[in-house]
């Protein structure tokens, strides 16, 4: 069903850096976008590209994500752009969104968390941020590793970040410290229920310790219009109507502060990720 905001949803947004729209998908549009990756993800298992782990044997049937099959996908990349969430989007940006990317994140019983970060901190958008809008596809809570955000901390700048060799939690290595005065709100959703947040909010997940419930969500992350420039790796743009469009490569986002060079962050450890063999 379409949403529609209203003066309270946009003060809440602006003040907090998030906003969870109840019941934006139905269960059969959110049972479609899931068969869609099972697929994706049983061809993978059949060829080998996916293998069991003898010391992780689940964790390791389930890559952490799938990014960006959008763009070879034309069922996925019709989810990304689904008229409901842009239409949300420009009234919440006040101008066009562009897609940077897709994950997908299937977290069975027994995954690991995903350390407290930004995402701007490696996406680069400039100037502006990033806008992650975060489908929830299971009934999701602290138990099974739901979303967790750190309201308020979108005013602030990018975060330096602590590096952690080896981390099997930390995001690409990387684990960004809850300043002074803030504290972090677990989200529970439902199937279709839609999290939208910014680029500088901080935002994580903790490990999954049920027994059998899986934490699958489809995350696209989008930036306005107007950007003048982003990462290499995230320069792969996309306008709603299913364009490439691009942008100039932002050399020193905040990430290189760590990697030292904005050609070497992409080799930190970010544990199993599966790309999209489509290429920008």
């Amino acid at each position: 069903m379409s949403k529609s905001i209203g003066e309270r949803e946009r003060t809440f947004f602006a003040e907090t850096g998030y906003l969870v729209i109840k019941e934006m998908f139905q269960p059969e549009e959110i049972a479609a976008i899931k068969n869609e990756y099972e697929k994706i993800w049983l061809q993978m298992l059949a060829s080998g590209e996916i293998k069991q782990d003898p010391l992780r044997p689940l964790e390791s049937l389930y890559p952490n994500r799938f990014r960006d099959f959008h763009r070879e996908n034309e069922r996925i990349a019709r989810f990304s752009l689904d008229p409901r969430v842009i239409e949300l989007l420009e009234e919440l940006l006040e101008e066009e969104p562009l897609v940077i990317q897709t994950s997908y994140f299937f977290k069975p019983p027994g995954s690991r968390g995903l350390s407290l970060h930004q995402d701007n901190y490696t996406v680069g958008v400039h100037p502006g941020t990033t806008y992650a809008v975060w489908v929830s596809l299971d009934a999701t809570d602290e138990e099974n590793g739901g979303l967790l955000i750190v309201p308020g901390t979108h005013k602030l700048d990018l975060l330096s970040c602590e590096f952690v060799p080896g981390s099997s939690a930390a995001y690409a290595g990387e684990m960004t410290p809850i300043p002074p005065g803030f504290r972090r709100v677990q989200i529970s959703t439902r199937p279709g229920d839609v999290v939208i947040f910014t680029g500088y909010t901080m935002h994580g997940s903790p490990r999954n310790r049920s027994e059998n419930r899986y934490r699958q969500a489809f995350v696209t992350h989008f930036a306005k219009s107007s950007l003048e420039k982003i990462t290499h790796n995230y320069s792969y743009l996309m306008n709603k109507k299913g364009q490439r469009v691009r942008k100039p490569i932002n050399t020193s986002p905040k990430v290189v502060e760590i990697s030292g060079t904005v050609f070497n962050y992409q080799n930190l450890s970010y544990h199993d990720q599966v790309f999209s063999k489509v290429k920008g």
